[in-house]
Formats: structure tokens, sequence, C-alpha cells
């Protein structure tokens, strides 16, 4: 690919990424949500107060200079990384989730034997789909995100998205490659698998309603608070919604430096995950101006060496425990034989 190539293709990616419906980080998703969070601080503080507080509203976008600090910085370089480079490493490196369908699929076949296809209700099959689709990608999301707290190699790659000390919706990129390419197996193997499964049951590719490939469900909730969980806009959600759907200050309390805070709200979209593995904070009704970022986050952390070389050098170093046992327990095994071959045979 020559150098004019090069260009049109991230030129293309970005433009993709600006203007897709569907995608991540659309300029209509971003105008939709920044509608809905304005709105919404601007009746909680109508609400408490009796009025609205416009000049919370400028400090939930422009405070803290949030749009020229490091950290901000740091995450439009990781934007650029994971919009323009990444999507071709993920798709060379990680198993596709419609692979891991058709092993399902004809695993489950083999073992049970095929189910006669389904001639009616193509609506409520898809509508199905769709439901459970959303509800592996979830599950998958939890599990993923909980073994990356709790694995020490695997926290050291995600430590990077907890190093940003102020939150805005670019903090949505800030994930180390490697990162991603561990989520993207972990995601296909919930996605497929239920893929699978569905394949099986109604004997036909698996339907969804999705837009540009990401289910509809995931868009709503895009749409309308996604970004806002990586925000200054404090909407805490409390009571039954707040132990069914994850709200923005359900995210922001992730992100907090309190220990307190440490592993919890783990999951996307819903918060019924976390309640069911006892990790569900409620946020509460006031904000507590949470401060954010990283403990041991290393030196110059927003630097590119501190986002995508000090990762791999910490998460090496988490493995010398093991290299050492393995190596102490491979030098004993080889002295031991050693010994064996060289002692002397009675008679």
């Amino acid at each position: 690919m020559d150098l004019n190539s090069a260009v049109r293709f991230s030129l293309h990616r970005l433009n993709l990424e600006f203007t897709s419906p569907g995608s991540i980080f659309s300029i209509w998703s971003l105008a939709t949500s920044l509608s809905i969070g304005c709105g919404a601080l601007a009746w909680l503080h109508w609400r408490r107060r009796g009025r609205t507080n416009f000049r919370a509203l400028g400090r939930a976008i422009f405070g803290q200079n949030l749009w020229l600090r490091e950290s901000t910085l740091a995450d439009v370089q990781l934007f650029i990384i994971s919009v323009v480079f990444m999507p071709a490493v993920v798709t060379g490196l990680v198993v596709s989730a419609h692979t891991v369908a058709s092993s399902v699929h004809g695993l489950l076949n083999n073992l049970f034997g095929a189910i006669s296809p389904l001639d009616c209700c193509s609506l409520w099959m898809k509508l199905f789909s769709t439901v459970v689709l959303f509800l592996a990608y979830e599950i998958g999301y939890w599990v993923d995100h909980y073994l990356k707290h709790r694995v020490p190699f695997l926290w050291e790659f995600h430590k990077l998205h907890h190093t940003a000390d102020v939150l805005t919706p670019l903090t949505n990129f800030r994930n180390h490659p490697i990162d991603n390419i561990v989520f993207g197996y972990m995601l296909a193997f919930f996605i497929g698998g239920a893929s699978g499964v569905l394949e099986w049951l109604f004997n036909q590719q698996t339907q969804s309603f999705a837009v540009d490939g990401k289910n509809i469900l995931f868009i709503i909730f895009l749409w309308t608070i996604g970004h806002l969980q990586h925000s200054q806009f404090w909407i805490p959600f409390r009571g039954f919604w707040g132990n069914l759907v994850l709200s923005p200050a359900h995210h922001q309390i992730h992100h907090s430096r309190d220990p307190a805070h440490y592993n919890r709200n783990l999951g996307s979209v819903l918060a019924i995950w976390d309640r069911a593995f006892g990790t569900l904070e409620i946020p509460p009704q006031k904000n507590p101006r949470l401060v954010y970022g990283a403990d041991n986050a290393g030196a110059a952390p927003h630097s590119i060496y501190g986002i995508l070389a000090n990762p791999m050098i910490q998460a090496a170093l988490t493995l010398r425990p093991a290299l050492g046992y393995l190596t102490k327990s491979g030098a004993e095994a080889w002295s031991a034989l050693s010994a064996r071959i060289s002692r002397p045979r009675n008679g």
C-alpha cells in the first residue's frame, strides 16, 4: 500500500467512525447523548433547587480543561490507533463469532441431531435472537472485565483504561491493543456460542435486529446514555432502574480511585450481572466529586511509552514468579534425572 492509499484508507475509516449510525463514536450518537445529558442534568438541578445551574452544565462539558489535558490527548492517540489500525489487527488475530457459531452448531448437531426448521414466527425468532445475543454480549463483557481486574497479567493491560484522570467519550478508546484482542476473543466465544445454539434450535442462520452489524439494543443504549458513562455528567440511576441499567454515575464509580469502589460495576449496559455476582455499587444521588486514575500508573502514563510499551513490560513482570517456579522445578527435575542416569546399577 502506497502513501496515498494509506491516507485514503485512514480517512475512510475515520469517516465511517464519525458518520456511520452504528459507529460507537458517530457524531449522531454523540449529539443525542450530549442533549440527553444536558437535559437530564438540568432537570436534576431544577428538581433539587427549583432552577437550572447552567454553570454546572458548562463544567460538565468544558470544565477542568478537559480537552487540553494530557489524559485526553492520550485518548485521542489511542482513538486513532483503535479506529485506523486495530480493525485489521483484530480481524487477523481474533477468531470470528461466526466461526465459533458454526463449530457450536455442528457440535450440537453431532451430539443431539438436527432439529426440524420452524416455518413460522420469523419475527419472534428475530426478536428472541436479538435479546439472547445482547445478553451474551453483556455476560461476555462482564466476564472479560472481571478477569482483567482480577488476573495481574491482564490487569496491566487493562490498567491503561483506568489511568485516565478525566473522563470524556474518547476514554472509551483508551485501551491497549492487546486488551482489545483479548476482548475480541471473549466476545467471539460468548456471542458465537449463543449464536450457534440459536442456529441449532431454529435450524437456520441466526438473524437479529442490528445497525451496521451491532445489536440494536446496544445501539439504543449508545445513542442515549452510552457516551455519558465516560463524561463529567453525574446522572445516577437508583432503585429499580439502578439495579437494572448501569447509569453514567455507575461507571464513573468504576473509575474512582477510592479503594471502596475498586472492582465495582463491571458491566457494560445492564446491572444484572453485577447484582448477581455481588459487584454492584449503586451511586448516591449527590455527586461525590470522584477522583479518577489508577494507582501505580508509572512515569508519564499518558505518553506513547506509557500507553503502549509500559503495559507490556509490566505484564511481563507479573509472569516472573511463575517463570521462576517453572525454572526451579525444571532444574530440580533435571538434577533428579541426571542423578538417576549417573547412579551405578546394582548387579
